[in-house]
């Protein structure tokens, strides 16, 4: 047996161990790192990449294509969805979400009214697709399926669960408006809101025992800086966000935030809040700024986009060696998150991961 081959046998069996190590900074044996390829490019290299996904598990939920079969040729599309939420999405082109068109929230007179879905049901997705609302007994099918496999077992809510789902609800130039003038329906909203997510999290703890971590997601910042200030967010969203996540720690899960754009100047308000684990964009961030959270939290960094969809081969294996030699440490605290978009090339992602096989070990 090769060393690469190995690595892949030791990693496959201990990936929710590695995991865990790695988020508590407990000497994980690897870098975790999650590659995820978007519809359309697997599309375009379906059959290819399924031999990749198999031969290649410790990057892939332990080599399953059980996430990419249901997915089926792109195609643009002009589709209208409504979500659980009663926002109406339209999306233009398939494995995407779109955009909200119609706010639910659009005048501050439609609240009274208005209806949080039924967190009995199950969790809502962010658009309403592909399901408008996913059952409790697939999520904790689901679970069990990655615990029996030895992958992390992960929860997860709606990406954009707070203050995205304001912008949904609202609309950005009322949310704006609102902040300023400090209306209290915002406030009431958030509310609502914090307390609907908090149930979901008692239900999925009450539904499922032992689980690592639960997944958040609210897109915070633009190409070049935050969309919201670091005041605003102290005001409006700070204690919505540490009463979520004092829920989760109190059933001993850890806490995972994702956001995309610009946070810097947000990390300190954000790291107050409990989170364990902090899933950002190296390139609006820069990697100047990213290591000064080194042993402040666990980095899970998302490689450059476009450098992955537009770069050439040798392009993307230097700046993986630069930024692994940037983060690594044999405590652990890194972790990796690849995301392959058009017009990403097969040959990309195939050296990528060659790269990775070499670097991730610790």
């Amino acid at each position: 047996m090769g060393k690469l081959d190995n690595m892949n046998s030791i990693a496959n069996l201990n990936l929710r161990d590695n995991y865990l190590r790695a988020a508590r900074f407990s000497y994980p044996r690897f870098i975790p790192t999650l590659i995820s390829i978007f519809r359309p490019v697997w599309s375009l290299y379906r059959e290819r990449l399924k031999n990749i996904v198999v031969k290649h598990p410790i990057f892939f939920c332990g080599g399953s294509i059980e996430e990419y079969e249901h997915q089926y040729e792109t195609s643009l599309i002009d589709r209208y969805k409504v979500d659980a939420f009663g926002c109406v999405w339209r999306t233009r082109i398939d494995g995407y979400i779109g955009e909200v068109i119609k706010h639910p929230l659009g005048s501050w007179g439609d609240l009274e009214d208005f209806k949080l879905p039924d967190p009995h049901i199950g969790v809502p997705t962010e658009s309403g697709e592909p399901k408008t609302v996913v059952p409790w007994d697939e999520i904790f099918s689901n679970m069990e399926r990655a615990r029996e496999r030895g992958l992390p077992v992960v929860a997860w809510l709606p990406h954009g669960f707070l203050f995205l789902r304001l912008l949904y609800l609202r609309g950005f130039r009322n949310l704006a408006i609102d902040m300023y003038k400090r209306i209290d329906k915002l406030y009431k909203l958030i509310d609502m809101l914090a307390d609907y997510y908090i149930e979901l999290v008692r239900i999925y703890r009450t539904g499922f025992s032992g689980i690592d971590v639960f997944y958040f997601g609210d897109d915070l910042g633009a190409e070049d800086r935050p969309l919201i200030s670091p005041a605003q967010f102290k005001e409006f969203l700070y204690p919505a966000y540490i009463k979520l996540f004092n829920e989760v720690k109190a059933g001993g899960s850890l806490v995972r935030l994702h956001s995309d754009g610009r946070i810097v100047e947000l990390w300190n308000l954000i790291l107050g809040t409990g989170v364990d684990i902090l899933n950002i964009q190296d390139r609006p961030n820069r990697i100047e700024n990213i290591v000064k959270l080194k042993n402040r939290v666990c980095i899970d960094l998302d490689i450059d986009r476009r450098l992955l969809a537009f770069g050439s081969p040798s392009e993307v294996e230097d700046y993986l060696r630069n930024v692994v030699n940037v983060f690594r440490d044999p405590r652990g605290g890194f972790m990796l998150y690849l995301e392959f978009h058009p017009p990403s090339k097969i040959e990309t992602i195939e050296c990528a991961i060659e790269m990775l096989q070499k670097i991730v070990r610790l």
